[in-house]
């Protein structure tokens, strides 16, 4: 069970804290009202004011305003980025100076050229990282005014108007009744009545036919009942056996 505060107590401030007094305190405070992922502990290192980076944070947010949450993350890596590359471009003044410190002898005629000699990798590898900070920064700049670009969705419906419509059927269309079409009447077909198929009365007498042959009856080449022996070579040339009928055996009587 809670106990009742005690008399005299403050019930906002219940362990008696007065808030920030230094101003180191104070501007650490600024960070915790700022709607945002960034916080100032994870981007400010040593020699670096958290109240360039809040103003920065608020900055941003005042120019675009964002409304939903995928507009807040592009807003954190434009800050991020921003915030990245002008400590890039401190890093390379302090390269420079640092390659200076260090020389052994400074050649008083090219002092910039003796440091350039000795950290030329390190610059390389720092604008690298300059280009890669840049190139995040032109694609969140892109992609949040792409997403401020869209309309935004209405507030949906209840939950019971939504079901109220889904099991409503929708009346369905009454479509006035069409008579069905009539068959266009043709033109009557004149047709021309000729000879040929005229009527012919069943009375009439058919037409004669053709005389057919008398079918004749090959001639015996042997008598029969004879057992003649003769056997022509080439039966053409003879009717009948010679032997037998030697008076009626040329096929030249034939024709």
């Amino acid at each position: 069970m809670k106990k009742p505060p005690k008399p005299g107590a403050d019930g906002a401030h219940p362990n008696r804290s007065t808030g920030p007094r230094s101003a180191a305190g104070k501007a650490r405070s600024r960070m915790n009202a700022l709607k945002t992922g960034i916080y100032a502990n994870s981007l400010i290192i040593p020699g670096e004011d958290p109240a360039h980076l809040a103003t920065l944070t608020e900055e941003y947010f005042q120019r675009y305003q964002p409304g939903l949450p995928e507009q807040r993350d592009q807003v954190d890596i434009l800050v991020r980025s921003t915030w990245t590359l002008r400590r890039l471009a401190a890093a390379e003044a302090q390269v420079w100076i640092y390659e200076m410190e260090r020389a052994y002898e400074l050649s008083p005629n090219a002092p910039l050229g003796q440091a350039f000699h000795n950290c030329d990798r390190t610059l390389t590898r720092l604008q690298r990282t300059v280009n890669s900070t840049q190139r995040n920064y032109r694609d969140a700049v892109h992609e949040l005014e792409r997403l401020q670009a869209l309309p935004l969705d209405p507030d949906p419906p209840p939950s019971s108007e939504v079901s109220r419509e889904s099991h409503t059927p929708e009346p369905k269309p009454v479509l006035a009744p069409t008579q069905a079409p009539q068959p266009t009447p043709q033109p009557a077909e004149n047709k021309s009545v000729s000879h040929a198929t005229q009527f012919v009365p069943s009375a009439s007498t058919p037409p004669p036919s053709a005389p057919q042959k008398a079918s004749q009856k090959p001639l015996p080449f042997h008598i029969p009942g004879s057992g003649c022996p003769f056997d022509p070579i080439e039966p053409l040339e003879w009717k009948r056996c010679p032997v037998c009928f030697p008076h009626d055996c040329y096929a030249d009587a034939q024709k």
